[in-house]
């Protein structure tokens, strides 16, 4: 295509040799426009493949890559990385999988001892060094009650709500806890429903919320806004629903920032994106101030709760704060959506989530409703269809086993223990703490060259430690969980002793990681590592 492009403006510009007092202004307005349309349509096609719409500089990385002896370059790197990947996976390969059915089936006792030794064979999980992940100790109660009432209820469908009725009363009582913990009032409209966890959850409320300002103020070209340190699900929204994504810079102490936003705010903004708190830094975006903006314009907000869901709401008190946080929920009333894993520290079994929203008005865009299929007339609530209602029934069955005060207490623990952390780590040179916000998330950086904050995760790695990395700025974060709590101080203490190592230049790591991150820090939004991890995770599930 850019060949003929080219072809055709080699002739157009020859046109331009005649003398011009000689062409008609018929001719000459031709020729103009023709010409337009070439420079508007070469402009567009270079738009589109440098990908100038990511910035400059991943459009600069892009365009590099795409020279023959870089390409080799970056292939050979990349199958450097995925072939020793290959071999840490070392036992788990393709001999090791079975490729078709067994010719006669297993007994009941014979898998459950075949199942038994698989487990016994896995990888020995320290939940108690894992950053999140792990919400509840597989060993407490808690746990064991989950997993007893899913398997009451494994094979009900809140699809078919007549055959099920009792599930679906389970998850109506759901979405109202969960409501009124953020802010809704009983005279209240809203509503909302169970989801597969918060990528669901966050996906069903970004394409409600296009639909929703399609039909009511007739974008058509959506956009929506979000800072860097939003989800990355909303990366999949854009993707998946042909949304714009905007995204811009947080102030100082790594909220969204609030100048830029007014700046970016137009007529095709459907939807602006708040998080309460990041899942990088656990810092929570100032859902008022963007409240205020969204106001102007009248397109919806979203609040990701994921993870505050069910520890903002008792965070006041336990984060020695003389008041609550600033609003972030449904007393905002520009608030439209929220999402809110009851997987994290709701201490349900991983596939729950809800989704809410301000009104039943906007809730009716997110349905699916099919009144010409052959099969019948069809209606849909969510992106899935069928669901197991053992995942509600275990749902409902730990919210009721809590309750209010049973919150309240792992909320009060989680937060002192993040305060407490948040302490310790201040007091390690050369690490800083990144925001301000005592959450469920304390994220820490390297002030000094000295201290490589990748080598130091390599270290604290082999000690058994499983931190969160994070880029831009490189850091590492301890996602706090009452599963981990009570090795908290062992991480103050490995800490020093990593960072000390680090400094002396005293160690030698296996399988470091640290190369990979800082490359991919280095070229973060660039297609050499995105394509990188789609390599990666093509080898991960062979």
């Amino acid at each position: 295509m850019l060949h003929s492009l080219e072809s055709a403006g080699s002739g157009l510009l020859l046109a331009f040799s005649f003398d011009i007092e000689n062409v008609s202004p018929q001719r000459l307005v031709l020729i103009t426009v023709l010409n337009t349309i070439f420079t508007v349509a070469l402009c567009s096609r270079l738009f589109y493949s440098l990908e100038l719409e990511r910035g400059l500089r991943p459009a600069l990385a892009n365009a590099l890559q795409k020279l023959p002896f870089v390409s080799s370059y970056v292939h050979r790197l990349q199958r450097k990385v995925v072939t020793e990947l290959e071999g840490e996976k070392g036992g788990r390969n393709r001999s090791k999988i079975r490729t078709t059915l067994p010719q006669t089936g297993l007994s009941f006792d014979a898998l459950l001892a075949k199942c038994e030794r698989l487990k016994q064979e896995a990888p020995s999980l320290h939940t108690e060094r894992m950053s999140g992940a792990i919400y509840v100790s597989p060993a407490s109660e808690a746990f064991k009650l989950c997993t007893s009432i899913y398997s009451m209820f494994a094979h009900t469908n809140p699809l078919h709500g007549d055959a099920f009725p009792t599930i679906c009363a389970m998850e109506a009582d759901v979405v109202s806890f969960v409501a009124c913990l953020l802010g809704a009032k009983n005279d209240d409209d809203v509503c909302g429903n169970l989801t597969s966890g918060g990528t669901e959850s966050i996906l069903s409320a970004i394409r409600t919320s296009r639909d929703y300002m399609r039909a009511t103020r007739g974008i058509n070209k959506p956009e929506m806004i979000a800072a860097v340190s939003a989800h990355a699900a909303i990366y999949k929204a854009a993707e998946y629903f042909n949304i714009k994504l905007m995204l811009i810079g947080t102030d100082e102490q790594g909220r969204l920032n609030i100048s830029e936003l007014k700046r970016k705010m137009n007529k095709n903004v459907i939807l602006v994106y708040a998080s309460a708190p990041g899942y990088p830094h656990g810092v929570i975006d100032s859902v008022e101030a963007i409240a205020s903006c969204v106001r102007l314009w009248g397109c919806c907000l979203h609040v990701d709760a994921c993870l505050g869901g069910f520890v903002l709401p008792f965070a006041g008190s336990a984060s020695g704060k003389v008041s609550p946080y600033p609003k972030y929920h449904f007393e905002v009333p520009e608030v439209t959506s929220m999402s809110i894993d009851t997987h994290k520290y709701g201490c349900a079994q991983k596939g729950s989530s809800v989704i809410l929203y301000r009104n039943r008005q906007i809730r009716k865009f997110q349905y699916t409703a099919v009144s010409s299929w052959t099969g019948g007339m069809y209606i849909s609530p969510s992106q899935a269809g069928s669901r197991s209602g053992g995942i509600i029934a275990q749902t409902w069955a730990i919210m009721m086993y809590f309750g209010h005060a049973g919150y309240s207490r792992q909320a009060n623990t989680i937060l002192q223990a993040s305060a407490s952390l948040r302490r310790s780590i201040a007091d390690i040179s050369p690490l800083e703490l990144i925001g301000e916000d005592v959450t469920m998330v304390v994220a820490w950086r390297s002030a000094s060259k000295e201290v490589d904050i990748y080598v130091l995760n390599d270290i604290l790695a082999e000690m058994g430690w499983h931190l969160s990395v994070l880029h831009s700025p490189p850091a590492l974060h301890m996602c706090i969980t009452s599963a981990n709590i009570p090795s908290l101080q062992s991480l103050v203490v490995d800490l020093h002793e990593a960072v000390g190592r680090v400094k002396s230049g005293d160690f030698e790591v296996k399988n470091a990681k640290a190369p990979i991150y800082g490359m991919a820090n280095r070229m973060s939004d660039t297609n050499i590592v995105n394509d990188l991890l789609k390599d990666i995770q093509d080898v991960m599930d062979k």
